[in-house]
């Protein structure tokens, strides 16, 4: 009975990644929109000044440096961006909080429906919630995040485009500059998304486990994607079982209790990794590959030993 649920739970858990990740994406596209739209505000703005100043189809940098010109685009173009940033950051912590609540109550439901035990989940404040998620590095916290990423695009603005009136740009060339400096910031503010709300969702499995635990004896196990873009260290790491107290650490120099909480950029931005719980030290036995096929539970290696190597 034991090892039914365990395997039950270890393949819902899977489940559970599947449709977090599915919200996730869904919040990404988002991000995405909003960019969408300040860019069709900025070329408005390139529309405005080529109409009136450029001269033989180029904008120059002396006819931009007339009664302040120049500046007042650029805080107008900087403002366009800066408002996208806004939208995308109250996303992201929107994004955490969900994943953070879905993951702990999923899986709460999950504990409770296998054991047929109830193990004393209750609700939860959003100041738990809140504190919960926070990530407790100084500069890797969203507000930090956001205040360097924005004078990284406020600098990249002001030269790129500087820059191009310099060339003496063509209004072609101007929105080809624009449009890269757009999808700069949108990747970078997608990546934010998709990074912290992977840390949420892991924080509330583990916070899940970790009150099913006063009732059963659980551990934790490194699960890592099978695919080849799953990197180096997290390879290394897939499988590796540990007491819920315990620290994960991986080769590329990160120390923590999960994935996406491992304190060091190179394991936690993009990471895909997830965190299986296993019960009174009951092994899963079945997990998912790459391309959602059910199969018996095996390691990172010899999944790719089977998979990859064989098929040359």
């Amino acid at each position: 009975m034991m090892i039914q649920m365990v395997m039950k739970v270890a393949k819902n858990q899977k489940k559970i990644d599947k449709i977090l990740d599915r919200m996730v994406r869904k919040s990404e596209d988002e991000v995405i929109k909003v960019y969408a739209n300040r860019y069709k505000e900025i070329i408005k703005e390139i529309d405005k000044l080529y109409r009136k100043y450029e001269s033989n189809g180029v904008l120059t940098m002396a006819e931009m440096s007339k009664y302040n010109r120049l500046d007042k685009s650029l805080d107008n173009i900087t403002g366009e961006l800066l408002k996208a940033q806004d939208s995308s950051y109250r996303l992201a912590q929107k994004t955490m909080e969900q994943q953070f609540i879905e993951n702990y109550f999923r899986s709460a439901y999950l504990y409770e429906f296998e054991s047929q035990r109830k193990l004393g989940f209750g609700q939860i404040s959003k100041e738990t919630i809140q504190a919960a998620i926070e990530n407790p590095i100084d500069k890797l916290t969203l507000p930090a995040i956001k205040s360097r990423n924005r004078k990284i695009i406020v600098d990249k603005i002001r030269n790129e485009i500087s820059q191009g009136l310099i060339r003496g740009s063509s209004y072609q060339q101007m929105t080809r500059i624009i449009r890269n400096l757009v999808d700069f910031d949108a990747n970078k503010a997608r990546t934010v998304v998709a990074t912290e709300a992977h840390r949420a969702q892991v924080i509330g499995r583990d916070m899940s486990a970790r009150q099913a635990s006063k009732y059963v004896n659980i551990r934790k196990k490194w699960s890592s994607a099978l695919d080849d873009r799953t990197r180096d260290a997290h390879q290394e790491l897939d499988g590796v079982t540990i007491d819920l107290d315990d620290d994960f650490y991986s080769d590329a120099g990160g120390v923590g209790k999960m994935p996406g909480q491992m304190n060091n950029a190179s394991d936690d931005i993009n990471c895909r990794c997830s965190v299986l719980y296993v019960v009174d030290d009951n092994e899963p036995e079945v997990r998912r590959d790459g391309q959602g096929n059910v199969i018996p539970y095996m390691s990172y290696k010899e999944w790719y030993k089977n998979r990859i190597e064989k098929a040359g």
